[in-house]
């Protein structure tokens, strides 16, 4: 989630025209014979990241140097994404002060690599042949360009589950285990709130985010565009999960939570039962919510129908190549490697930075598979582990996505706020959106 959500499309938005006013966008498929590195190789790297990732990487980097003592790993923290994609949108534009390593969210690679492709080292023939097999298979797709080229490594992943207050479901009469579908959830929630009147089932915000539903089209495998780049945001499938979102609400079910922080304080003042979010959301509730421990676990999101997908993706980031020396290529892919393709490295950030791993051989570790106390010695990261694989492969993004997703957080607000008609209102979106891009619509 993302407290200046505008401020931040907006940023993105400006950040995509500056690229594609600089230069030439083609993409230039450059071959690179790296060359091989050993304890004796000198050279700096610079890596860009944000907050807890930084840190992270901190961390990777004094495991990495034990092998190569003489590389420097200078990780440079930034706020957020949004203060990162700030500079990014200069370095890369003007071709100065590039970094050799660059972390960009999942939902906005394609942002950068099809808008500058010339500025990201193609990894395909660096990566493990079975590469699309031991990463997150929902990471997959947006990991390539459109030309074939792996411009980045998924690092974190956000496999949707929901949190809920196992104390609250218990004093309703609430079993988990019967809540298969949608359906059951919203019978759940009515009974809930007629026996906790204090309580509403779940909240999101009503404004500036569309999350929820966003999560909701992924698990019902659809998204803002379909594999082919066509606009699919008033298709049918695309319409229901809108219909969902819209359903939970006016069944009185849903506490609107506005931003971040106050949707934190309803997770704590037991304002709410349960939320969807990304496996990235337990780190932020031991973080912020630590005197809640043994309150809460986690289970599988409900079906749209018996026996159906309980599985989607919210969030997650990746680390890109942008250095242009081969010295300095082949150390940065030494430490991505280091850093994202090792069990070791990715249960260290997850142990202490909550990043949830976008490599699954991490989930055959024992150590990833030890109860977790604070969701009350539950299995919670192989359940995390087991959405993750069950992810449907539903996310293609573009160099346009930032305006696509604003088009539909306008629409999400028009059909939540205002009650206009869903298919009317998504099907203007569609329109809005051809106009933007020249994308095809695809119903």
């Amino acid at each position: 989630m993302i407290r200046k959500y505008f401020y931040y499309l907006l940023l993105v938005s400006v950040t995509a025209i500056m690229l594609s006013c600089s230069g030439n966008n083609a993409a230039e498929q450059i071959e690179v014979n790296l060359p091989v590195i050993d304890t004796d190789t000198e050279t700096e790297l610079t890596v860009w990241g944000w907050n807890v990732a930084a840190k992270a990487l901190m961390e990777t980097a004094k495991t990495f140097n034990e092998k190569y003592p003489k590389i420097k790993i200078n990780v440079q923290e930034f706020g957020g994404p949004p203060q990162l994609y700030e500079k990014a949108g200069v370095v890369l534009s003007s071709g100065q002060g590039i970094p050799d390593i660059m972390q960009i969210e999942s939902d906005f690679i394609q942002t950068y690599s099809e808008t500058y492709p010339q500025r990201f080292l193609d990894l395909k023939t660096l990566v493990p042949t079975n590469f699309n097999s031991i990463v997150d298979p929902s990471k997959v797709p947006t990991s390539y360009d459109t030309e074939g080229k792996l411009t980045s490594i998924p690092w974190d992943s956000g496999p949707v589950v929901i949190y809920y207050r196992e104390d609250l479901f218990k004093e309703a009469g609430i079993d988990p285990n019967t809540i298969e579908t949608y359906d059951d959830l919203i019978a759940a929630g009515k009974d809930l709130q007629a026996k906790l009147p204090n309580v509403k089932l779940t909240g999101f915000s009503f404004t500036q985010d569309d999350g929820v539903w966003r999560t909701l089209m992924v698990q019902n495998n659809i998204y803002y565009l379909d594999t082919n780049g066509n606009i699919t945001l008033s298709s049918p499938r695309a319409v229901e999960s809108m219909q969902l979102v819209k359903r939970l609400i006016d069944e009185g079910l849903v506490l609107n939570t506005v931003n971040w922080d106050t949707g934190i304080r309803a997770h704590k003042n037991g304002e709410i039962a349960m939320s969807f979010n990304g496996g990235w959301w337990g780190g932020t509730m031991k973080d912020q919510m630590p005197e809640m421990a043994g309150k809460w676990k986690a289970m599988e999101i409900p079906a749209y129908t018996q026996g159906g997908v309980r599985a989607s993706s919210l969030g997650g980031s990746t680390l890109t190549i942008t250095a242009t020396d081969p010295i300095k290529q082949a150390a940065a892919w030494a430490f991505i490697e280091h850093s994202l393709l090792n069990t070791d490295s990715q249960l260290l950030m997850y142990e202490k930075y909550g990043l949830f791993p976008s490599y699954l051989p991490a989930y055959e570790d024992e150590r990833f598979l030890q109860p977790d106390p604070y969701f009350g010695n539950q299995n919670y990261n192989e359940l995390l582990g087991k959405v993750t694989k069950n992810i449907p492969p539903a996310l293609y993004n573009s160099d346009d996505y930032s305006d696509l997703r604003n088009v539909a957080v306008s629409a999400y607000e028009e059909i939540i706020n205002n009650n206009s008609d869903i298919q009317e209102t998504l099907d203007a979106a569609a329109q809005q959106a051809n106009s933007i891009t020249g994308r095809k619509i695809i119903k």
